[in-house]
């Protein structure tokens, strides 16, 4: 069949791809010129869900980071409030320790302040009964 339109071929200003057609024919599955590739409902189905698939796959290993990071985050808060807990429960402490000795030293004043209201009472008393002797006397 070529060498019937070998002269025909050769003188039309046609792409080689469109020769081969000519000569060998088409097949309905066939894209000019692509080789053997078809284009079919199937291929085309088959390359969305494979696109979907990589798209999810994508999007889950952007969302196990992202929980990855918000886990750190959380780990660094606790992290955070354990230190802080700590602190407050050290200040409390501390506010405890004085508070203590603050009523140590409240009680430690009321007793040397009875005991030098005790004696100067005793020197008063002593004073009056002293000037009371001396006007009996009299």
């Amino acid at each position: 069949m070529g060498e019937v339109y070998k002269e025909e071929i050769l003188k039309a200003h046609v792409p080689l791809v469109k020769h081969f057609s000519f000569v060998l024919g088409t097949t309905p599955n066939h894209s000019q010129g692509m080789g053997t590739i078809s284009i079919t409902k199937k291929n085309v189905e088959r390359q969305i869900v494979q696109n979907e698939v990589e798209n999810a796959q994508k999007r889950a290993s952007d969302l196990e980071l992202e929980v990855q990071n918000l886990n750190s985050i959380i780990q660094n808060q606790e992290e955070t409030n354990t230190q802080l807990h700590n602190k407050v429960q050290s200040q409390r402490q501390l506010i405890e320790d004085q508070e203590l000795a603050l009523r140590t030293q409240r009680d430690q004043m009321k007793q040397n302040i009875e005991i030098e209201m005790k004696r100067q009472m005793a020197n008063l008393l002593g004073n009056l009964s002293f000037s009371g002797s001396n006007v009996s006397s009299k």
